[in-house]
């Protein structure tokens, strides 16, 4: 008989993560387990309270889902159907799926990427995310962290300044930015007020600029933005429509957000039929997330993995990085 579990694990930062709408030096998050006999399964559940979910709330839809799941289960489609049927959050959809898939890897002999049906992959490479800083602190930050082994860095910004933070880590840092908001601005004619000022051939999109509601103001932006504008808290477990290419040049596809693999996949899929620029990301999560997430990358035109690099310890080490490129630690 399949047994599960749910541990809430404390994650410690190696830098306090300030974004728009919150700071933190530590990260909750939770691990799905799955064991029958020799054969066991991890899941990572990146809860985020931007889109309601809590730990209580993860705690509560587990119970939900444990009450639920059959002593007998063993296939993926009667998997799928429950969590889909079952009012719980995203993050712990995906968490469930990622343990179960990965119990299936066991049982069965194969790989996550042959059960889930998509190419093997090893390695990607990958931005990394400088949060919210004081700009006096950017050179030695940058020095600190090493962040200059990274190709590209991802800049979080507020409503405080957000345009000195720019200039002051391209000041110190040569590579490509991309730059993420998360909903800092207030409408587009703030947004392209601000664009007219950075240096705009060094940097590649910018992330979910204003709340998602602002639907008509991201029609206007999209019209007349200098640089492509990505979706990330506009898009969670929704099918990537004409909606989304008509307001954004891309969407950042996530499995906490989508709710495991398969939305996650068909999400990318539909904004590549739609000329759309795709990108993978991620929550803060251990490797065990990252790893899992890993398995979408042959969909994406970027990658934003970096999570678990924030950590001042991964617990699994299911994924090592070296000089920006994320290497799976075997081919699970």
């Amino acid at each position: 008989m399949i047994k599960w579990e749910i541990e809430k694990i404390d994650l410690p930062l190696i830098i306090d993560w300030k974004i728009s709408r919150s700071s933190t030096n530590k990260k909750q998050n939770f691990i799905v387990k799955i064991s029958e006999g020799e054969h066991k399964g991890l899941g990572e559940v990146a809860f985020n309270v931007r889109y309601g979910e809590s730990a209580e709330k993860i705690k509560s839809d587990f119970e939900l889902f444990t009450g639920q799941v059959p002593n007998d289960l063993h296939g993926l489609e009667q998997l799928e159907n429950l969590i889909w049927d079952l009012d719980i959050a995203h993050s712990l959809r995906a968490g469930i799926q990622m343990a179960f898939i990965n119990y299936l890897a066991s049982l069965s002999g194969k790989t996550v990427n042959e059960l889930v049906g998509v190419r093997a992959i090893s390695t990607v490479k990958t931005s990394f995310s400088l949060p919210i800083v004081p700009i006096e602190d950017v050179e030695s930050i940058l020095t600190k962290l090493n962040l200059h082994r990274f190709e590209t860095l991802k800049i979080k910004l507020g409503e405080q300044n957000p345009l000195g933070l720019v200039h002051e880590v391209a000041k110190y840092y040569k590579g490509a930015l991309r730059l993420d908001a998360n909903e800092a601005f207030k409408n587009s004619y703030d947004v392209l007020k601000f664009l007219e000022k950075l240096p705009l051939e060094r940097i590649e999109f910018l992330e979910q600029p204003m709340p998602s509601k602002e639907h008509e103001e991201y029609l206007l932006l999209k019209k007349s933005s200098p640089l492509p504008i990505f979706a990330d808290e506009s898009i969670t477990s929704e099918d990537v429509t004409e909606y989304y290419a008509e307001r954004f040049h891309g969407v950042n596809i996530k499995l906490m957000k989508s709710g495991g693999y398969y939305k996650a996949l068909k999400q990318l899929r539909d904004a590549k039929l739609l000329k759309m620029k795709t990108m993978v990301g991620c929550m803060i999560e251990t490797s065990v997330g990252i790893s899992a997430a890993m398995h979408l990358t042959s969909y994406a035109d970027y990658c934003d993995l970096d999570g678990f690099l924030l950590l001042e310890k991964d617990p699994y080490q299911l994924v090592f990085e070296e000089k920006g490129k994320i290497h799976l630690s075997n081919l699970h």
